[in-house]
């Protein structure tokens, strides 16, 4: 690539006659390249130089996950932790830039680690997929991402390569076009929830009865959870899901939202506010209950996530639950829903409350009275 002309009208310089390796080469300005496989050996060399005051060099990750190997939660792993374990050990220094170039294979792939807070730090993000829509919002998930603004109008990126029509044949295989060509990977290998089963609702329906459903996080750090605050609605036609307030709050912090919430709806006369009964949880059920004007009950947990998400996809498939569709939370909580395997992938705060709703409202209590716990 050096030797070519395109490269040389921009810098002047050549590969040096005694290092030609591919894998191997200095040029005759004084850099050069080291290229290794992932996980190849490249003990005793480093990235750039300790001179501080100008640009040595960079490290560059490029392609760490093979398309086959990402439904592997080993190999993922792996090639995750090196982002910790190995790459920036290879630094000359902490100013030294590392840059990630790769297609999106998974919500949990490398970027996904990156951008979920995997390092602790913040990444500047371009992110190119094949259909520019610049409506569409920086994904909240991705919470160690600073995305760099590319100015590209709507459509396709390289109507070259593909245009509109093009496009929509890419289209037939989701979970490919998803993840390779918009850069929004979803669950694939055990995602329990039919998207299409879901659907969105603008105007509301008459409504029989209202709920409240939270789930709490046990600590507020980066990587943590956030806490929920759910209000369903029952209809004829399934539940809805009419508004939501989530956050990564302390002790008090939480009461206080949580107070103000019921606030919000109390004029609806929901039917118990109902709080996931373990951890932080279980302080939110006792300071409400200190307020008599608020019906708080304690939700048990006697089955795992799994087993409680298989419980709710049939009522998910059969279109008896409703989202809203101009609701703030939406992007977030559809990303949510796409992950959600039962296993871990992903955030699954909001999906918590949601399961318990059709559990309570769909399922007649799921395995457990709420009515009785009053």
């Amino acid at each position: 690539m050096v030797a070519l002309d395109g490269y040389q009208a921009v810098q002047e310089v050549a590969v040096r006659v005694d290092s030609k390796a591919k894998d191997r080469w200095k040029t005759t300005a004084g850099g050069g390249m080291l290229a290794k496989a992932a996980g190849g050996p490249i003990t005793g060399f480093r990235a750039g130089y300790m001179d501080r005051t100008t640009f040595t060099g960079a490290l560059v990750i490029d392609d760490p996950l093979k398309p086959d190997d990402a439904f592997s939660p080993t190999k993922r792993k792996t090639v995750n932790q090196r982002a910790t374990n190995t790459f920036r050990s290879r630094l000359a220094h902490d100013d030294v830039p590392i840059i990630v170039i790769m297609q999106r294979l998974h919500s949990d792939d490398f970027v996904g680690h990156l951008l979920t807070g995997g390092t602790g730090e913040k990444w500047h993000h371009l992110n190119l997929p094949v259909l520019i829509d610049n409506s569409e919002p920086y994904p909240v998930e991705w919470t160690h991402g600073l995305p760099i603004k590319h100015n590209l109008p709507n459509g396709p990126l390289w109507r070259e390569k593909h245009d509109a029509a093009e496009i929509e044949v890419l289209k037939a295989d989701a979970y490919t076009f998803a993840s390779q060509y918009m850069q929004r990977p979803v669950s694939i290998e055990g995602a329990l929830f039919n998207m299409e089963g879901f659907k969105w609702w603008k105007d509301l329906p008459p409504i029989e009865y209202y709920s409240i459903y939270a789930d709490t996080a046990q600590k507020t750090g980066e990587r943590n959870d956030f806490s929920v605050i759910q209000l369903w609605g029952k209809a004829a036609s399934g539940i809805y899901l009419i508004d939501q307030v989530r956050g990564k709050w302390e002790a008090p912090e939480l009461e206080k939202t949580a107070k103000a919430f019921w606030e919000k709806h109390k004029a609806l006369t929901p039917r118990g506010f109902k709080v996931e009964d373990k951890a932080s949880g279980t302080g939110l059920i006792q300071s409400l209950r200190r307020n008599q004007q608020i019906p708080v009950i304690g939700i048990p947990r006697d089955k795992d996530k799994y087993t409680r998400g298989l419980d709710a996809a049939p009522w998910i498939a059969t279109g008896m639950v409703h989202l809203p569709e101009n609701h703030e939370c939406k992007v977030a909580l559809r990303a949510e829903l796409q992950m959600f395997d039962g296993l871990g992938t992903g955030w699954d705060d909001q999906v918590d409350p949601l399961m318990d709703a059709i559990a309570d409202m769909l399922a007649g209590g799921g395995g457990y009275n709420l009515d009785a716990l009053l």
